[in-house]
């Protein structure tokens, strides 16, 4: 792998345990190992001797407001005084579930200046005449991972403070209340710009990927009274309907990210091996 791809393939690890961090607001134990690792490469990230760091050095002018926002994350969600993700005696990270919008803050509002950076080096390369297949490859399906997998985990949240918005309607003979608009501004709104950025902000053009991102947004439309129902369904089945196609896709498009960025990963390790023993043997 030449230099300007291993360069841009340590960017592309921190971005995946950026992506990775979604994990936090499934309902499942997670492992503080697992934990400690993520936070080691998200911190490493930052620093000036790294490939994202001496980016973020060069070009701090533009890159202020990213910079510091990284460095919020990293203290609200990875600090040892974290209250969103806490670190228990069993060797386990305990998850305020009530701050799973804080989370897809953090990680949505960095990831597209991360993902810019990281298709700045991309076209470098090809500029260059120096791009390789392995990123060439990876690219279009982590782009598609990424997507896809935040589109599943934010609708799933949208869902549940939709029919919480519907529940507070319902208890109010169908008039606003501070509770149910505080429900819309605060939680049903910021989801909803949130599906809209992640999707206007894509790399991938496959129809099946898009298709599956605009079928959830045609169901946030329909929740917001922009479009009709189709067939004039229920929205439970809307939703599962729209849930299940981006988890099929998931599931679908996972392994295959896996198989790749292991093999980028290998050759990356490879190629850092091979330099340190020709420096040794100088």
């Amino acid at each position: 792998m030449k230099n300007i791809n291993q360069y841009n393939f340590d960017i592309i690890h921190v971005a995946t345990h950026l992506r990775d961090t979604l994990e936090y607001v499934l309902p499942r134990e997670h492992d503080a190992k697992i934990f400690e690792q993520r936070k080691t490469v998200l911190t490493k990230g930052l620093e000036v001797e790294t490939p994202l760091g001496k980016f973020l050095e060069a070009n701090k002018d533009k890159f202020t407001e990213f910079t510091k926002t990284y460095h919020e994350m990293l203290d609200e969600l990875y600090g040892d005084d974290s209250r969103i993700l806490v670190k228990t005696s069993e060797g386990k990270i305990r998850v305020d579930h009530s701050q799973h919008l804080k989370i897809y803050e953090y990680v949505t509002k960095l990831m597209e200046p991360l993902r810019d950076i990281i298709y700045f080096h991309l076209n470098l390369a090809r500029s260059q005449k120096e791009n390789e297949p392995i990123l060439e490859d990876l690219m279009p399906v982590d782009d598609r991972h990424y997507r896809l997998f935040a589109y599943l985990l934010i609708m799933q949240d949208f869902e549940k403070s939709f029919f919480e918005f519907q529940k507070v309607m319902g208890e109010n003979q169908g008039k606003p209340s501070p509770q149910s608009n505080f429900i819309v501004q605060n939680e049903l709104a910021v989801y909803a710009k949130m599906l809209r950025d992640i999707r206007s902000h894509n790399h991938c053009t496959d129809n099946e990927t898009l298709d599956a991102l605009d079928g959830c947004l045609q169901v946030v439309e329909m929740s917001e009274g922009r479009r009709d129902r189709r067939d004039n369904k229920n929205f439970p089945d809307l939703f599962k309907a729209a849930l299940d196609k981006v988890n099929e896709l998931v599931q679908k498009n996972g392994p295959k990210w896996q198989e790749l960025f292991n093999r980028a990963l290998q050759e990356m390790l490879a190629e850092i091996k091979k330099a340190q023993v020709n420096k040794a043997q100088a």
